[in-house]
C-alpha cells in the first residue's frame, strides 16, 4: 500500500491531503525473525512475525504467525492493525503472495489473489504489490522490518532469556516492544490518523473453508490433522 499523488522525499510515501482525505499505506510481509530459538515451557516455537507499517508515519502492527505465510496470516494481521489504528488507508500494499503461495498450484494460487483483493474490497482499499525482484519498491517498510528484529532482540538480551512460559506472554512481549516503538512517533501518527478512512461496520472473515468428508469414525482430516466431531455429523 502506498500514497497517491504527492510530493515524495527518498522514496517515503507522504499523506495526500484534499477530497477524500485519504492516506497510503504499505505493509511488510510476514518474515523470519532470528536463528535463535524462541521457546515457550521449554520448547523451541517454530513461527514467524508479522508485521504491519505506515510509511509515513511509521505506526505499526507486529503479532506472532504460528502457520507460516498464509491469507489467514495476512487477513488476521492486516485486520489487527486496522481496527487498532482505528482506519483504513486508501491503498495497501504487500509483496507479490508468492509466500502465502508456496506448494500451491496456478489455480489455487489465483484464489488466494482473489481472497486478499476481497479483503482489501472490503475495507475499501486498493490492493497492491510490489513487483518481483524489486525489493525497493517497498523500502520504507523493509528498513522498519529490520528495526523491529533489532528492538526485540535488545529487549530479549535486557530480559536475559529468550523463553517464556505461555504464548500469551510472548504475545504480550512482542506487543510492549510494538507500543513502545509506536509511543516514538504519536504526533506523526495523529496527523497521519485523520488522513484515514473509516472502518467498516464489521470485520471480514480471516479464516479459510474447506470440504471435508466425517468418516464412520466420526473423525476427518485436513491436511494430514486428525479431528473428531459428533457422530450426528457422520456422512
Amino acid at each position: 500500500p502506498h500514497a497517491g499523488k504527492g510530493s515524495r522525499a527518498r522514496g517515503r510515501p507522504a499523506v495526500r491531503r484534499g477530497h477524500g482525505n485519504t492516506s497510503r499505506l504499505p505493509t511488510a510481509p510476514a518474515s523470519t525473525w532470528s536463528t535463535r530459538a524462541i521457546t515457550i515451557a521449554g520448547v523451541v516455537l517454530p513461527h514467524r512475525l508479522y508485521q504491519f507499517a505506515f510509511a509515513h508515519s511509521g505506526w505499526r502492527h507486529a503479532c506472532i504467525v504460528l502457520s507460516g505465510e498464509s491469507f489467514q496470516a495476512l487477513a488476521s494481521g492486516l485486520q489487527e492493525a486496522l481496527w487498532m489504528a482505528g482506519g483504513v488507508p486508501e491503498e495497501h500494499r504487500t509483496d507479490s503472495l508468492s509466500a502465502a503461495f508456496r506448494n500451491l498450484n496456478a489455480q489455487a494460487a489465483k484464489d488466494l489473489t482473489q481472497r486478499y483483493e476481497g479483503l482489501c474490497t472490503h475495507y475499501g482499499m486498493r490492493a497492491s504489490r510490489n513487483n518481483p525482484g524489486a525489493s525497493h519498491e517497498n523500502g520504507a517498510i523493509e528498513s522498519r522490518q529490520g528495526t523491529l528484529k533489532n528492538h526485540l532482540d535488545q529487549a530479549l538480551l535486557l530480559r536475559g532469556s529468550r523463553g517464556f512460559a505461555s504464548l500469551e506472554e510472548y504475545r504480550q512481549f512482542v506487543s510492549e516492544v510494538t507500543v513502545r516503538l509506536n509511543a516514538r512517533i504519536a504526533k506523526a501518527f495523529a496527523v497521519e490518523r485523520n488522513a484515514l478512512r473509516a472502518l467498516p461496520q464489521r470485520r471480514s472473515g480471516d479464516y479459510e473453508e474447506l470440504p471435508a468428508r466425517v468418516s464412520k469414525f466420526g473423525t476427518f482430516n485436513v491436511r494430514g490433522v486428525l479431528y473428531s466431531v459428533p457422530s450426528r455429523l457422520i456422512g
